[in-house]
């Protein structure tokens, strides 16, 4: 049996289960929404950048980039968190940030966008792989994947458990991942080192999961705790296939 892993498949396993058997499976999918937009349309006009023959790309090219994108693909949005309106203004705000906080920081890109899918191992008749996409490889070495979240995160948590920084610097061989993270035109940087034994963890945690696909059994552990257990953000939820719905109340909004 050939399985292979994608770091964002492995978020949703650690956050629930059942919700990533079914994704695996193609039973549901998530929904193109706004926040997706916003920040494929900053990837974009980075990815740009990077590979454009131009040495110094201008903000007036860059917001071009981003008004395109954003243009091009709005049809495809299934549901609309924020107006259109917002969606370009943010954008906009983010892309400016990187050209004037991040840019300047950044030698010639060794890679953009750059694909991976490399063997983990064999094991009982297992063979297990990872693959993924960088957002950006510097001469340096160093990597570099571009958020786009509606507020900043806490920089401890990231450093201490982010899948995404263990998986890219074992699949790439790096020992540093920043985080460059663009919330309404303000930028936040997380730096992010990673050691032999933070490698070893995660390659461990990949084995963990390979039992529960090999078992073929149905449904797997829900797990009904957390932000993410809700029908904005589990498709699962969205199509009627969890009992998560019966949770009750959520937060009311004055908390």
């Amino acid at each position: 049996m050939k399985i292979t892993f994608r770091q964002s498949w492995i978020n949703n396993f650690l956050r629930c289960p059942e919700q990533a058997r079914q994704e695996r499976l193609g039973l549901v999918k998530q929904k193109e929404t706004s926040d997706l937009l916003r920040g494929n349309a900053v990837h974009h006009a980075i990815e740009m950048a990077g590979t454009s023959p131009i040495v110094k790309v201008n903000p007036p090219q860059l917001l071009d980039w981003v008004d395109e994108y954003i243009a091009e693909n709005a049809h495809a949005v299934e549901e609309w968190r924020h107006s259109y309106e917002k969606i370009v203004d943010v954008c906009r705000a983010n892309i400016l940030v990187w050209h004037d906080e991040v840019w300047p920081q950044l030698g010639v890109p060794r890679a953009v966008e750059r694909t991976f899918k490399k063997k983990i191992g064999k094991r009982k008749g297992v063979e297990l792989w990872l693959s993924g996409t960088a957002d950006w490889e510097d001469e340096s070495g160093e990597l570099w994947d571009w958020k786009n979240p509606s507020r900043f995160y806490e920089p401890w948590e990231k450093r201490r458990w982010d899948i995404q920084s263990h998986a890219y610097c074992w699949a790439l061989g790096a020992e540093k991942f920043n985080l460059a993270v663009f919330a309404n035109g303000q930028y936040q940087h997380i730096p992010i080192q990673r050691n032999e034994a933070d490698l070893k963890a995660f390659i461990d945690l990949c084995w963990s999961i390979v039992p529960l696909i090999t078992a073929e059994v149905e449904p797997w552990p829900m797990n009904w705790t957390g932000w993410h257990c809700s029908p904005k953000w589990c498709p699962v939820w969205q199509d009627g296939k969890c009992r998560g719905k019966h949770l009750g109340q959520g937060k009311p909004e004055s908390w």
